[in-house]
């Protein structure tokens, strides 16, 4: 069994790219996890889908994953199709519970480990669809754009206006309004932030 040492993970119901994790996610410092390279279907599966495995491999996996703070997280893995790489935690049934990415050079790391060609078959006994989020390049690039403008902003009026329109709410903390508007474009895209991406860039027309 391989195993990588010092890395971070974000367990979560739903995956999140590295750059959607937000500053209350529960990030966890991992000592040592237990890596396997799995096919690249199997790691579409896990990412995509509602899993659970064989209670065998939940024996291989029990006890495995070590914390800094000796914290206990259940049986977990990373598993890898040497591309991309995915935290796994399960329940004792064998059930998938969470999910994590990988920070970019960790993930690097995982990958550079990767020892055999030799695939790792893990056998999953039950496979259901998940609700998959999607969000294509135009939202993405939006997104992307208005996070940065929130967090790098600093003129206060804009800020308030655009909480406002948004929560039709004050909020008197700017910090608190960047915090709540960025964790909304992350985790509850909708319609009405491409209002809110024309009213921005109105903003950038009128101060250039």
């Amino acid at each position: 069994m391989n195993f990588i040492y010092d890395i971070v993970l974000n367990f979560n119901k739903e995956y999140y790219y590295f750059f959607e994790w937000s500053r209350k996610d529960n990030v966890i410092n991992i000592k040592k996890i237990p890596f396997f390279l799995i096919d690249y279907q199997t790691f579409k599966i896990f990412r995509e889908n509602n899993v659970t495995v064989n209670k065998e491999f939940i024996d291989v996996l029990r006890d495995k994953t070590l914390t800094y703070t000796r914290t206990k997280i259940g049986p977990s893995c990373l598993v890898t199709n040497g591309k991309e790489v995915m935290g796994l935690l399960f329940n004792d049934n064998g059930a998938v519970i969470k999910k994590s990415s990988l920070l970019l050079d960790e993930e690097e790391e995982v990958i550079d480990e990767i020892v055999s060609d030799s695939v790792y078959k893990i056998d999953i006994i039950d496979n259901k669809k998940g609700k998959r989020k999607y969000v294509n390049r135009i939202e993405k690039e939006k997104k992307d754009f208005l996070i940065n403008y929130i967090s790098k902003e600093k003129n206060n009026i804009n800020l308030k206006y655009l909480y406002y329109d948004y929560f039709e709410k004050e909020e008197k903390d700017i910090e608190t309004a960047k915090v709540n508007l960025i964790n909304e474009i992350k985790k509850n895209w909708n319609t009405r932030f491409n209002e809110l991406y024309e009213t921005v860039k109105l903003f950038n027309k009128i101060k250039n």
